[in-house]
C-alpha cells in the first residue's frame, strides 16, 4: 500500500530505525528526485570524446515530485530556472519543454472494516503477529492521482513485491514466486472479508 504520511510516521517511530535509513526513506518519498534518462548530442563512445563545448546538447530527464506538490507548479519552478540567463550558462540558449506531468499521491487512509480485513488476511497468510507493512515509495504514482479525482469515495490498496536483488524497473527485473503466490492469497482473503 502507499500512504506516504503513515509510512513515514512508522519509520520515524520505529525503535529499530538508523538515521540514516529515515533519512532515505524521507528522501525517497518526500523530496523531488531528478534523473538523466536521455542525452543527444555528446559523443557515444570514448575514443571520439573531447573537452570541447559542442554545439548543441539535448538532455532528457524525469524528474519525480513528492505527493501534495502540483506539477504545474514545479514546472513553472523549473522553467524560469532552467532558462534564466546568467553567468552559469555562459551565454548558452537553454529551451524547455514538458513531454508530460503528473501530481504526486499519498494514499488516503483506509477505512477500519478494510484495515482490519488487512491485517487479518495478512496474518492468515504470513503467520501470527505479522501485520502489513504501509511503505512509500518512489516520490509520485501520477495515475493514481487521476483514479483519485475520477473516483473520490473509492479506496485503494496498492501493493507489489520489491526486494533488494528484484531489479525494479530494469531488463532483468525479477520477483520471488513464493512471496507472488503469498501475496495473492492475501489479497483474496482480504477481498473474502470484505
Amino acid at each position: 500500500m502507499f500512504n506516504a504520511t503513515k509510512s513515514m510516521a512508522y519509520a520515524l517511530n520505529s525503535t529499530d530505525a538508523k538515521a540514516e535509513n529515515v533519512q532515505l526513506f524521507i528522501n525517497n518519498c518526500w523530496r523531488s528526485q531528478l534523473a538523466v534518462i536521455g542525452i543527444e548530442g555528446l559523443p557515444s563512445n570514448l575514443s571520439s570524446a573531447g573537452n570541447v563545448i559542442y554545439k548543441q546538447v539535448k538532455y532528457r530527464c524525469s524528474m519525480r515530485i513528492p505527493p501534495h506538490l502540483s506539477s504545474q507548479k514545479c514546472v513553472e519552478v523549473l522553467k524560469e530556472k532552467l532558462t534564466a540567463p546568467g553567468e552559469e550558462t555562459f551565454g548558452a540558449k537553454i529551451d524547455f519543454e514538458v513531454l508530460d506531468a503528473g501530481d504526486g499521491f499519498d494514499a488516503p487512509d483506509l477505512p477500519e472494516k478494510i484495515k482490519n480485513g488487512l491485517n487479518k488476511a495478512t496474518e492468515q497468510v504470513f503467520g501470527a503477529g505479522k501485520q502489513p507493512l504501509y511503505v512509500g515509495t518512489g516520490g509520485s504514482i501520477p495515475f493514481m492521482d487521476v483514479f483519485a479525482q475520477e473516483f473520490p469515495k473509492a479506496n485503494f490498496m496498492l501493493t507489489g513485491l520489491g526486494f533488494p536483488d528484484a531489479n525494479m524497473h530494469s531488463a532483468n527485473e525479477n520477483l520471488r514466486i513464493e512471496y507472488c503466490k503469498k501475496l495473492t492469497q492475501a489479497v483474496g482473503a482480504l477481498l473474502s472479508e470484505l
